[in-house]
């Protein structure tokens, strides 16, 4: 079976600098399985770690909810660093299998151009697809850089504390389950910026709704 869907692939900056690459390992996994069970209605194939602690994948029906995966995964590796290329393309191999190690077609070939000129410019995310504008493509990639480049000053605490602020939105829940002030809480999130940063990510989630949300 054919057709056009949206793969997504993700490599580990400077692998080799990486200490403790177990540990690395282990946060892509949960990564992982968070971006698997939040995407499962949109899932083609399952995202899974391709090539040691170097390489992830996975393929969507599209890349309207693409950033969720991003998002999921890069924020459990942090501080390690992720380039991601996003394209909706044509496979063309294996697409029954349900394994992205499996398949192959114009779309994965697109993946390596993107990641190789990613890697030369020192960008961390590209989107390719030939029915969308190519400014609308760097509008959107340059959101989530500029998202990444704003995580990577979160510490390990106000990563989590985010997280949760997501899942609650409301301080005095979060103050509760672990026993701090909800002054606590709140200066945690400001210094991380989390406002903005959620605002952000949402804006961003509806301009991919509206590039992408109509694709069959």
């Amino acid at each position: 079976m054919n057709g056009r869907r949206c793969v997504v692939v993700g490599e580990v900056l400077e692998p080799r600098s990486v200490n403790d690459r177990e540990a690395l390992r282990a946060s892509l996994e949960a990564g992982i399985e968070r971006a698997n069970e939040a995407l499962r209605e949109q899932l083609v194939a399952p995202f899974s770690v391709l090539r040691g602690v170097e390489e992830i994948g996975g393929a969507l029906t599209n890349p309207e909810r693409s950033y969720r995966a991003l998002r999921e995964i890069t924020e459990t590796v942090l501080p390690v660093e992720m380039r991601f290329a996003v394209v909706h393309g044509g496979i063309d191999v294996g697409l029954a299998t349900e394994a992205v190690s499996r398949m192959d077609g114009p779309a994965f070939q697109t993946v390596d151009r993107l990641l190789t000129t990613l890697a030369s410019d020192g960008r961390a995310v590209a989107f390719a697809d030939p029915n969308v504008e190519p400014w609308i493509r760097t509008v959107l990639a340059d959101q989530i850089q500029l998202l990444q480049t704003l995580k990577r000053a979160w510490t390990a605490h106000q990563a989590e504390l985010v997280r949760a602020y997501r899942r609650e939105e409301r301080m005095q829940a979060i103050a509760d389950q672990r026993d701090v002030s909800v002054q606590t809480v709140s200066q945690t999130l400001a210094r991380a910026n989390a406002k903005q940063i959620l605002a952000v990510e949402s804006n961003l989630e509806t301009a991919l709704s509206a590039v992408w949300g109509w694709t069959p």
